[in-house]
Protein backbone atom coordinates (compact mmCIF):
# COMPACT_ATOMS: atom_id res chain seq x y z
CA UNK A 1 0.00 0.00 0.00
CA UNK A 2 1.40 3.09 -0.81
CA UNK A 3 0.97 6.52 0.96
CA UNK A 4 -1.18 7.95 -1.41
CA UNK A 5 -3.77 5.44 -0.67
CA UNK A 6 -3.53 5.26 3.14
CA UNK A 7 -7.15 5.50 4.93
CA UNK A 8 -8.14 8.96 5.68
CA UNK A 9 -6.05 10.65 3.47
CA UNK A 10 -9.60 11.47 1.36
CA UNK A 11 -10.71 14.18 4.40
CA UNK A 12 -7.06 15.78 4.70
CA UNK A 13 -6.81 19.25 2.82
CA UNK A 14 -3.71 19.70 0.33
CA UNK A 15 -1.95 21.61 2.87
CA UNK A 16 -1.76 18.68 5.21
CA UNK A 17 -0.96 16.07 2.12
CA UNK A 18 3.10 16.18 1.43
CA UNK A 19 3.86 18.49 -1.05
CA UNK A 20 4.30 15.48 -4.07
CA UNK A 21 0.73 14.64 -2.81
CA UNK A 22 -0.29 19.06 -3.45
CA UNK A 23 1.43 19.01 -6.81
CA UNK A 24 0.05 15.90 -8.15
CA UNK A 25 -3.41 17.18 -6.91
CA UNK A 26 -2.90 20.58 -8.74
CA UNK A 27 -1.46 18.99 -11.85
CA UNK A 28 -4.73 16.58 -11.99
CA UNK A 29 -7.02 19.78 -11.78
CA UNK A 30 -4.50 21.33 -14.57
CA UNK A 31 -5.24 18.64 -16.76
CA UNK A 32 -8.81 18.54 -15.98
CA UNK A 33 -9.24 22.25 -17.17
CA UNK A 34 -6.97 21.61 -20.21
CA UNK A 35 -9.59 19.03 -21.16
CA UNK A 36 -12.58 20.93 -21.55
CA UNK A 37 -11.11 23.87 -22.59
CA UNK A 38 -9.25 22.05 -25.49
CA UNK A 39 -13.05 20.94 -26.55
CA UNK A 40 -14.29 24.18 -26.20
CA UNK A 41 -11.45 25.91 -27.87
CA UNK A 42 -11.17 23.66 -31.07
CA UNK A 43 -15.49 23.58 -31.94
CA UNK A 44 -14.88 27.03 -33.16
CA UNK A 45 -12.38 25.65 -35.69
CA UNK A 46 -14.20 23.26 -36.61
CA UNK A 47 -17.25 25.45 -37.37
CA UNK A 48 -15.04 27.46 -39.33
CA UNK A 49 -13.74 24.53 -41.48
CA UNK A 50 -14.56 22.57 -45.12
CA UNK A 51 -16.08 20.33 -43.73
CA UNK A 52 -19.05 18.43 -44.32
CA UNK A 53 -21.84 19.57 -41.98
CA UNK A 54 -22.33 15.76 -40.91
CA UNK A 55 -18.52 15.52 -40.16
CA UNK A 56 -18.12 18.96 -38.13
CA UNK A 57 -21.31 17.83 -35.72
CA UNK A 58 -19.16 14.16 -35.46
CA UNK A 59 -16.33 16.44 -33.85
CA UNK A 60 -18.02 18.64 -32.34
CA UNK A 61 -19.68 16.08 -30.37
CA UNK A 62 -15.99 14.41 -29.76
CA UNK A 63 -14.71 17.69 -28.47
CA UNK A 64 -17.84 18.36 -26.33
CA UNK A 65 -18.15 15.03 -24.46
CA UNK A 66 -15.08 13.05 -25.52
CA UNK A 67 -12.40 15.38 -24.60
CA UNK A 68 -13.54 16.36 -21.39
CA UNK A 69 -14.22 12.69 -20.37
CA UNK A 70 -10.65 11.77 -21.60
CA UNK A 71 -8.90 14.06 -19.78
CA UNK A 72 -10.66 13.73 -16.67
CA UNK A 73 -9.49 9.87 -16.55
CA UNK A 74 -6.06 11.19 -16.82
CA UNK A 75 -6.24 13.51 -14.20
CA UNK A 76 -7.90 11.24 -12.14
CA UNK A 77 -4.96 8.92 -12.69
CA UNK A 78 -2.63 11.82 -11.91
CA UNK A 79 -4.46 12.41 -8.68
CA UNK A 80 -4.97 9.17 -7.45
CA UNK A 81 -8.25 8.35 -6.52
CA UNK A 82 -7.62 9.55 -3.00
CA UNK A 83 -7.11 13.30 -4.82
CA UNK A 84 -10.01 12.52 -6.65
CA UNK A 85 -12.44 12.00 -3.82
CA UNK A 86 -10.92 15.26 -1.85
CA UNK A 87 -11.47 17.13 -5.10
CA UNK A 88 -15.18 15.85 -5.75
CA UNK A 89 -15.75 16.42 -1.99
CA UNK A 90 -14.60 20.10 -2.16
CA UNK A 91 -17.04 20.35 -5.53
CA UNK A 92 -19.91 19.11 -3.62
CA UNK A 93 -19.26 21.26 -0.68
CA UNK A 94 -19.60 24.71 -2.49
CA UNK A 95 -22.41 23.25 -4.60
CA UNK A 96 -24.26 21.92 -1.80
CA UNK A 97 -25.78 25.97 -1.04
CA UNK A 98 -27.38 25.94 -4.25
CA UNK A 99 -29.35 22.90 -3.28
CA UNK A 100 -33.24 23.11 -2.90
CA UNK A 101 -34.58 22.94 1.06
CA UNK A 102 -36.04 19.76 1.91
CA UNK A 103 -39.17 21.36 3.44
CA UNK A 104 -41.19 24.52 2.60
CA UNK A 105 -43.60 26.13 3.92
CA UNK A 106 -47.67 25.28 2.44
CA UNK A 107 -47.93 29.18 0.64
CA UNK A 108 -43.95 28.66 -1.08
CA UNK A 109 -45.31 24.57 -2.10
CA UNK A 110 -48.49 26.01 -3.31
CA UNK A 111 -46.75 28.90 -5.40
CA UNK A 112 -44.28 26.69 -6.32
CA UNK A 113 -46.91 23.68 -8.16
CA UNK A 114 -49.27 26.77 -9.59
CA UNK A 115 -45.80 28.18 -11.33
CA UNK A 116 -45.06 24.32 -12.08
CA UNK A 117 -48.59 23.62 -13.29
CA UNK A 118 -48.84 26.55 -15.58
CA UNK A 119 -45.66 26.27 -17.24
CA UNK A 120 -46.26 22.51 -18.14
CA UNK A 121 -49.94 23.25 -19.38
CA UNK A 122 -49.41 26.35 -21.35
CA UNK A 123 -46.18 25.12 -23.12
CA UNK A 124 -48.50 22.00 -23.90
CA UNK A 125 -51.77 24.04 -25.27
CA UNK A 126 -50.15 27.65 -26.31
CA UNK A 127 -49.22 26.38 -29.50
CA UNK A 128 -52.99 25.60 -29.93
CA UNK A 129 -54.14 28.77 -28.34
CA UNK A 130 -51.94 31.68 -29.16
CA UNK A 131 -53.30 33.02 -33.00
CA UNK A 132 -50.32 32.98 -35.15
CA UNK A 133 -49.54 36.52 -36.09
CA UNK A 134 -47.18 38.72 -34.87
CA UNK A 135 -46.80 36.70 -31.49
CA UNK A 136 -44.14 36.57 -29.71
CA UNK A 137 -43.78 33.12 -29.79
CA UNK A 138 -43.82 33.46 -33.71
CA UNK A 139 -40.89 36.69 -33.36
CA UNK A 140 -38.63 34.85 -30.68
CA UNK A 141 -39.29 30.91 -30.57
CA UNK A 142 -35.97 29.79 -28.84
CA UNK A 143 -36.61 32.62 -26.23
CA UNK A 144 -40.24 31.62 -25.22
CA UNK A 145 -38.88 28.32 -24.62
CA UNK A 146 -35.70 28.96 -22.96
CA UNK A 147 -37.83 30.96 -20.73
CA UNK A 148 -40.46 28.43 -20.21
CA UNK A 149 -37.54 26.03 -18.92
CA UNK A 150 -36.34 28.57 -16.64
CA UNK A 151 -39.50 29.02 -15.07
CA UNK A 152 -40.06 25.14 -14.75
CA UNK A 153 -36.68 24.91 -13.25
CA UNK A 154 -37.46 27.58 -10.93
CA UNK A 155 -40.74 26.40 -10.15
CA UNK A 156 -38.32 22.77 -9.15
CA UNK A 157 -36.42 25.42 -6.73
CA UNK A 158 -39.62 26.71 -5.22
CA UNK A 159 -41.10 23.53 -4.68
CA UNK A 160 -38.09 22.23 -2.59
CA UNK A 161 -36.07 18.81 -2.24
CA UNK A 162 -39.16 16.88 -0.91
CA UNK A 163 -40.78 17.13 -4.26
CA UNK A 164 -37.83 16.51 -6.20
CA UNK A 165 -38.26 13.34 -3.99
CA UNK A 166 -41.88 12.65 -4.98
CA UNK A 167 -40.59 12.75 -8.95
CA UNK A 168 -37.88 10.55 -8.18
CA UNK A 169 -40.30 8.04 -7.13
CA UNK A 170 -42.11 8.29 -10.63
CA UNK A 171 -39.29 6.53 -11.69
CA UNK A 172 -39.16 3.79 -9.73
CA UNK A 173 -41.53 1.31 -10.36
CA UNK A 174 -41.90 -0.37 -6.74
CA UNK A 175 -42.57 3.05 -5.31
CA UNK A 176 -45.68 3.84 -3.15
CA UNK A 177 -47.44 6.70 -1.80
CA UNK A 178 -47.83 6.89 1.49
CA UNK A 179 -50.37 10.02 2.46
CA UNK A 180 -50.13 11.47 5.40
CA UNK A 181 -52.74 11.09 8.38
CA UNK A 182 -55.29 13.77 8.14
Amino acid sequence: MTTLESPGMTNQPPAAQSPGQKRRLLLGVAVWVVGWGLGLGLMPVVDASALSDGMKTTLNGVLLLGFPKLFLVLAVAIMGKPGFAYLKSLIAARLKRFAPAATVSPLRYRLGLILFIAVIVLGSIGPYVVPQGDSLRMQHPQMVAMTGDLLLLVSLFILGGDFWDKLRALFIRDAKVVFPPS
